[in-house]
């Protein structure tokens, strides 16, 4: 077994050179964990509130607070921001059209805080996935997302790329 020194351990953790694979799984799990909770968490229980109120005229909060903002046709606001979180929330997930999903999570989650914000509700929950969102539009889905498989970047390993234009030797 290899021992390694602690001066070579602190270096290593503290490189910022991870190497491409190690920073690929990172962004993975920040892309799936962020698109689901989004989904999950946000967006699944705004619809089944919308779908209450359609279905029973049941009050949606959702609904109301947007109404409170003086949104035109809150109720259809409502409906958008919930359409915008439960579709493109997975879209993030899977890395597909992640610059584009990530883009219109921002705009959604930037009303959020908001929202949060004129209700007096504590908004860091709405800033960290709006921080995180709108950094996915800047980096992208990453190498394990469906936006590199479809384009062809994610069979490339990174060492067969020309340094000079980014295309394969192959």
């Amino acid at each position: 077994m290899k021992t390694i020194a602690p001066a070579a351990l602190l270096h290593r953790l503290l490189s910022p050179d991870l190497g491409e694979v190690v920073v690929a799984w990172g962004l993975l799990a920040l892309r799936v964990g962020t698109g689901a909770l989004i989904f999950y968490v946000h967006g699944w229980h705004k619809l089944e509130g919308g779908i209450a109120l359609l279905r029973d005229g049941t009050p949606w909060r959702l609904a109301e607070e947007v109404g409170a903002m003086h949104f035109p046709a809150p109720v259809a606001s409502a409906f958008a921001a919930t359409a915008a979180q439960f579709v493109f929330a997975p879209l993030l997930a899977l890395g597909c059209f992640t610059r584009l999903s990530a883009a219109i999570l921002t705009a959604v989650l930037g009303v959020a805080i908001l929202q949060n914000l004129l209700a007096q509700r504590d908004p860091q929950l709405a800033l960290l996935y709006t921080l995180i969102v709108a950094s996915f539009v800047l980096i992208g889905g990453g190498r394990f997302s469906l936006d590199a498989r479809l384009s062809g970047r994610a069979a490339i390993p990174a060492d067969s790329r020309d340094p000079g234009t980014g295309h394969s030797h192959s």
